[in-house]
């Protein structure tokens, strides 16, 4: 039986009490079967812990792996009120504010790289990440 490698796309759920994250993708079947844990007003899936490995499962079957992160800080960065965040928003599982600043936990590595070009800091080098 011939065998074949492809690639999967990483997926990065952030445990806020719940696994939180974003999934921008052209193919809507995986997701259309977690219409449950979608909040359309957030643009988020918010997916409790005990239904985190069938989802693994049926992302994996479409060939995305999804990623639990276990330092969420080190995915967010931090944006004053004067940044256009309308970027960071549409990448972003949520958005908690701190000392006149907004904190956005981003879904994966080229958003996070996208934001920081754009002027935003990664949290763990501002002054707003104690006591996130």
């Amino acid at each position: 039986m011939p065998r074949f490698n492809t690639d999967t796309e990483e997926i990065a759920p952030f445990d806020f009490e719940s696994n939180l994250f974003t999934a921008h993708s052209g193919e809507k079947q995986p997701f259309n079967q977690m219409e449950n844990s979608h909040n359309k007003n957030k643009c988020r899936f918010k997916l409790p812990e005990e239904d985190l490995k069938e989802v693994q499962q049926t992302l994996y079957d479409y060939f995305y792996k999804l990623m639990v992160k276990d330092f969420p800080e080190e995915y967010c960065v931090v944006a004053d009120e004067e940044t256009d965040t309308n970027a960071i928003l549409r990448n972003s599982v949520m958005s908690k504010q701190r000392r006149a600043h907004d904190v956005y936990p981003i879904s994966d590595e080229l958003p996070l790289k996208q934001a920081v070009e754009q002027g935003v800091v990664r949290v763990e080098k501002s002054e707003v990440y104690r006591g996130i």
